[in-house]
């Protein structure tokens, strides 16, 4: 039955106006979907925003910074795989709008712990 749920979820659907998305693994490693070059994995563990980077970097990858809206849609899309409740989820920041200046855009503290997402470049088998 496990077997079949995580099959399942491999081949969830969202529907879209654009397009219809699916989670792919292509070449990125087990528990982690393909999207424009790059692998992104969930993970369900509540931690600190320094502990999910931590995490994130002991798997060569960093808390995901979304640089487009097709990366966020996807990206979302991943989170509601698998937490339909679609709870806070930790990401990483990005200095994109002011080199060197990093904000919180809705003050949560850093040391709340939330479920995270990371992102790394594919990794080649």
């Amino acid at each position: 039955m496990l077997l079949f749920l995580f099959l399942f979820a491999l081949g969830a659907v969202c529907p879209s106006d654009d397009y219809t998305m699916t989670l792919q693994r292509a070449t990125c490693p087990m528990f982690w979907y393909s999207f424009n070059g790059r692998c992104y994995k969930y993970l369900a563990t509540d931690m600190s925003w320094a502990d999910a980077e931590i995490h994130c970097v002991r798997e060569r990858a960093n808390l995901v910074s979304v640089h487009s809206k097709d990366e966020q849609k996807f990206v979302k899309f991943l989170i509601k795989n698998f937490d339909p409740a679609e709870a806070p989820t930790w990401i990483g920041l990005s200095d994109i709008h002011k080199e060197g200046t990093w904000m919180w855009w809705n003050d949560v503290p850093c040391s709340h712990k939330l479920h995270f997402v990371c992102a790394s470049r594919t990794i080649c088998p």
